[in-house]
C-alpha cells in the first residue's frame, strides 16, 4: 500500500500526464507582428502609416541559429493555438519532473504505480 504522500504525488503525476495530451499541434516558436517601411517615395509608409501587420514564427536552434517563417493571417490563429499549447505541454512536463524528484525524495524504489 502506497504511502499518503506517495498516492497524492502519483495521482498529481497522473492529472498532468492526462494534461499533455495530443503533442501533434505544437510548436517550439515565437511569433512576431511587424510593420514594414517600404521606402517608395509618395508612400503612405513614408508618412508614418506603416504596411502590415505581416507576422512571422521564429524559432531558435542549438548554436544559435534561428529561423523565421512567414505565417498568413489565415493561419495566424493556429500557429497561437500550436504556440499555446507548446507551453501547456512544457508545463505539464516540468510538474511531472518535480513530482517525480518528490517520489525520488520518498526514497522509495517503486516509481511506477
Amino acid at each position: 500500500m502506497p504511502s499518503p504522500d506517495r498516492a497524492r504525488l502519483l495521482h498529481k503525476r497522473h492529472q498532468a500526464v492526462q494534461r499533455v495530451g495530443d503533442l501533434a499541434e505544437t510548436l517550439r516558436a515565437s511569433l512576431l507582428e511587424r510593420m514594414t517601411q517600404c521606402g517608395k517615395p509618395g508612400c503612405k509608409c513614408m508618412r508614418g502609416e506603416k504596411h502590415g501587420p505581416a507576422y512571422y514564427v521564429t524559432v531558435t536552434y542549438a548554436q544559435g541559429k534561428t529561423r523565421q517563417v512567414y505565417v498568413s493571417r489565415d493561419r495566424k490563429r493556429l500557429v497561437e493555438t500550436w504556440i499555446r499549447n507548446y507551453h501547456r505541454v512544457w508545463e505539464a512536463l516540468e510538474e511531472i519532473s518535480r513530482i517525480n524528484l518528490e517520489l525520488l525524495r520518498l526514497k522509495d524504489d517503486r516509481a511506477k504505480p
